[in-house]
Order: structure tokens, then sequence, then C-alpha cells
């Protein structure tokens, strides 16, 4: 019997000291369904614990994208970072429609390529998925804007009164990039912290300080109802990995 238990002790204690580390999954689009070595974990951005270290499969599926499988490598008391930008479904059929929607300025009419557009009970203008030139009619002239619409994916365009910028000014949830522990705002003032870089801005100011040096996104930091919105490329550059 004693025998018997100090095995099983022994069992335990090996279990315990398996090293494990942690794996965050990013998507573009977001909300594919991920699985990890065939097992279903959730939809992307996630955070796994607990991970033995070692290769591990990533299974990644999403409808009217092309599914993927990766490899990836997980490190002993470290979180490695997994981002995909995934392909449209290549298929015969018309890819599923995406939509906009407008922040900021109030638009009096909104046009894509040419063409007038309804906004929906939701806020929201569907579009195909694709390239788009957005034209916005406000109280200060017309805005134009290219967007990018993904399949099932709604793309926010904020419009500024300053002049118009000149890149696209698209933004996205920091969340759905940035593990909510990289975000820091104290009032106005936001401190994003993440794969060795430092990014400081302002709500409603579109000058940055990335990595000590000044840089220009096109647009603010923003917030829509309780979520931060940054501007797409910089959530690009950010959750690509360290520099």
């Amino acid at each position: 019997m004693l025998r018997r238990l100090a095995a099983i002790a022994a069992c335990v204690i090996f279990l315990a000291a398996v090293p494990t580390g942690s794996l965050y999954v990013t998507t573009l689009p977001t909300g594919a369904d991920v699985w990890i070595d065939g097992t279903y974990v959730g939809r992307s951005p996630l955070v796994l614990s607990g991970l033995a270290t070692g290769r591990h499969t990533v299974g990644l599926t999403k409808t009217g994208w092309d599914p993927l499988q990766i490899e990836v490598s997980v490190v002993a008391a470290q979180t490695t970072l997994s981002s995909t930008k995934l392909d449209p479904a290549k298929t015969s059929a018309r890819p599923l429609p995406g939509s906009i929607a407008i922040h900021g300025i109030p638009a009096d009419a909104t046009l894509i390529d040419g063409v007038a557009a309804a906004v929906s009970k939701d806020g929201t203008i569907q579009a195909s998925a694709g390239t788009h030139e957005l034209s916005v009619r406000t109280p200060r002239g017309r805005v134009t804007r290219t967007v990018r619409v993904w399949p099932q994916t709604r793309t926010d365009v904020v419009l500024q009164p300053e002049v118009e910028a000149p890149r696209p000014s698209v933004v996205a949830p920091a969340e759905d990039y940035l593990p909510r522990s990289a975000i820091h705002i104290v009032g106005e003032r936001v401190v994003i912290r993440y794969a060795g870089h430092e990014v400081v801005g302002r709500i409603g100011a579109t000058a940055y300080r990335v990595d000590g040096k000044s840089a220009d996104y096109g647009e603010a930091p923003t917030m829509i109802g309780p979520r931060l919105y940054l501007p797409l490329e910089l959530l690009t550059m950010l959750s690509s990995g360290p520099r």
C-alpha cells in the first residue's frame, strides 16, 4: 500500500513539473473558429494558457474563408503570438457581404462607388466584399475614403473634422488584436505596451509616439461605446510580433 501511494505521489510531482506556456491567437478577419491539436478551443482572438511546451497544430476556419492549419511552438513561461491573415474562399459563389459603420461627423448622404447607399436600422451600410470608394457628404463638405470590406465583418470608419487625411481612416477594436493587459487608459491618455513596442496617444488627437518617435496613422484613438478603437494599420503592426 505504501509503495502504491509513493508511486502515485511521484506521478503527481512529475505532472506538476511539466513546463507550460501560453498561446495568443489572432486572425484577420476576427471570429475564426480555432482548434488546437484537433480540439476546439473557441474563436479568435483568444489566449490559451497551460499548454505543454513544444510544437502544436492550430486549425482555423471561418465561413467564406479558406481553412488553414499552422504549426506553432509554445515556450515555457512565455506567451507565443500567432497572427494569421485568412484568404477568401476560392469558390464560384459570390463572397458573403460585409458592412461599413461611419462614426464622427454626421453624414447627410453616403455613396459607395458613386451609388447612394442606404443605412440600416443598426446604423451600418451593407457592402460587398472588396475595396470600395466611400464618399460621405457632411456639413463641412464631401469626404472620400478608400475602404476594404471583409465578408461577414464590420469595417468602422471614423470621420474627423480636420482636413482629409491622406491615409484610409479605418479603425478596429484594440482588444480584437491585443490582450487587455497591454492597453492602459488614464483620462484621455492612451498607452499601449506590447511585443516590445510602446505607443502613446491621446483620445481625439492624431499625433502618436511609437517607440519614442513621432508617427502618423491618420486617425486618433477613439472610444466607441466602452471599447477603444485604434487605426487598423497600427494594430496590424503591433500584432505582427516583436520588433
